[in-house]
């Protein structure tokens, strides 16, 4: 967002101042793995001859989106989603197909068995799935999703995934239901961003050289954030999407910077007015909104559908 652009010239002028994914329907009870299988932690990286796999995290979402990747809300299932980072090491794109080194299994309550994983890869400019050779030495996020009951989403400490890359298989019982937190994020990210685009509709596009169109502009603008603020900072996000979730509040925590000098001066002069819009506009750091925001929206890729991408 670059803010130079968006004061009104006018006034500046007078007063000198934006998988498909199929799921398998539960399968029979069958027991869990009996040997103790290697733990795999969020971060941990294990590699094969040709691969080099990171997991980011294990999440419960009622949708996915990213790039590429869009799965619709169900009425009678989650997802669960196993995201990695994979890389090809070998020499030729032929020696790493996802699907052929790695496979997914996830166990609810030790013997409810989920099978019927999805590998779908999103970003990176194309679309590519688990059948698919992998270009050497990039990274590509990875995204291994099945469909599970609500009942198994209710209690994550009760799943466990079962990852097994070129046959030695790991476990992971850090499984997060994101659910509730993505959709209040959705609601609260909804707001926060429309009340923005607002204020900034009514700035562009207001030429006159009585301040009041802009106090005005800069009261609702407060408004709609004060009603925003609270729910922004009661989101409570699952260790996966907090590093986007600390962004989030960076950009709020600026944004409410840009406000509140110039709301201060809402009943002062035409003069005192003016030099705060000006003050505020030169002190805004619009590059490391725009990394923050581009941070957000890879870490939390669900507020992809959120005006936040054209901020």
């Amino acid at each position: 967002m670059k803010y130079h652009r968006l004061l009104p010239g006018a006034l500046a002028l007078a007063l000198s101042v934006s998988l498909c994914a199929c799921g398998g329907a539960p399968d029979s009870p069958s027991a869990a793995p009996a040997q103790t299988l290697e733990e795999l932690t969020a971060g941990q990286t294990i590699t094969s001859e040709t691969a080099e796999l990171t997991l980011k995290g294990v999440v419960i979402l009622d949708a996915v989106v990213d790039e590429n990747i869009s799965l619709d809300a169900k009425d009678d299932s989650d997802y669960l989603c196993a995201i990695y980072n994979i890389k090809n090491t070998g020499a030729t794109e032929d020696d790493l197909i996802p699907e052929t080194v790695l496979s997914n299994k996830v166990f609810y309550q030790g013997k409810y068995e989920y099978t019927e994983f999805d590998q779908d890869i999103a970003g990176n400019g194309n679309a590519y799935a688990g059948h698919t050779p992998l270009p050497p030495l990039r990274d590509f996020t990875l995204y291994c999703i099945v469909e599970i009951p609500p009942e198994a989403s209710e209690h994550p400490e009760e799943l466990v995934l079962t990852t097994t890359l070129a046959g030695t298989a790991y476990q992971t019982a850090e499984v997060q239901n994101a659910v509730i937190f993505q959709q209040e994020a959705l609601e609260a990210v909804g707001a926060f961003t429309s009340g923005i685009h607002e204020f900034f509709q009514t700035i562009n596009f207001t030429i006159s050289f009585d301040t009041e169109p802009y106090r005005e502009a800069y009261r609702t603008a407060q408004a709609s954030y004060d009603q925003v603020k609270d729910a922004l900072s009661q989101l409570t996000p699952p260790p996966y999407y907090q590093e986007g979730y600390d962004a989030l509040m960076e950009v709020a925590a600026q944004w409410e910077e840009f406000l509140t000098p110039v709301c201060a001066l809402l009943d002062a002069s035409d003069q005192e007015f003016a030099q705060a819009m000006s003050d505020s506009g030169d002190n805004f750091d619009s590059e490391a909104f725009d990394q923050r925001i581009d941070l957000i929206q890879t870490s939390m890729p669900f507020l992809m559908d959120t005006d936040l991408r054209s901020l």
